[in-house]
């Protein structure tokens, strides 16, 4: 099986992984002792929405693509669309960056 995350980054399911890791970080975070994250199934730290392999399946505009446009969601998922814009003002004006678990 050849597998290429570029082509489903950003998708549903790449989307609520990333809430799930959100949550689970903020959750150690709480506690006063150190904590490490270790992210078996990691891709690129950052993918490119506007790239090739992420145009050819345009799987992202049902995923991340939703999410960036709806306002009324819950405090999780409201952070998390912070840290993809955070992300996306690392690229400048038109810039379609898409945060991957090690960036988050």
């Amino acid at each position: 099986m050849n597998y290429r995350h570029s082509y489903h980054a950003g998708n549903f399911a790449d989307v609520f992984k990333h809430i799930l890791l959100v949550m689970l970080i903020e959750a150690l975070k709480l506690k006063e002792k150190p904590f490490a994250v270790l992210d078996t199934h990691a891709g690129a730290g950052v993918y490119d929405l506007n790239d090739e392999t992420a145009q050819k399946t345009g799987e992202w505009v049902n995923g991340i693509g939703r999410l960036l446009e709806t306002g009324a969601l819950p405090p999780v998922a409201k952070r998390y669309v912070q840290a993809v814009r955070a992300c996306q003002l690392t690229g400048g004006p038109g810039s379609r960056l898409y945060p991957g678990s090690p960036w988050l």
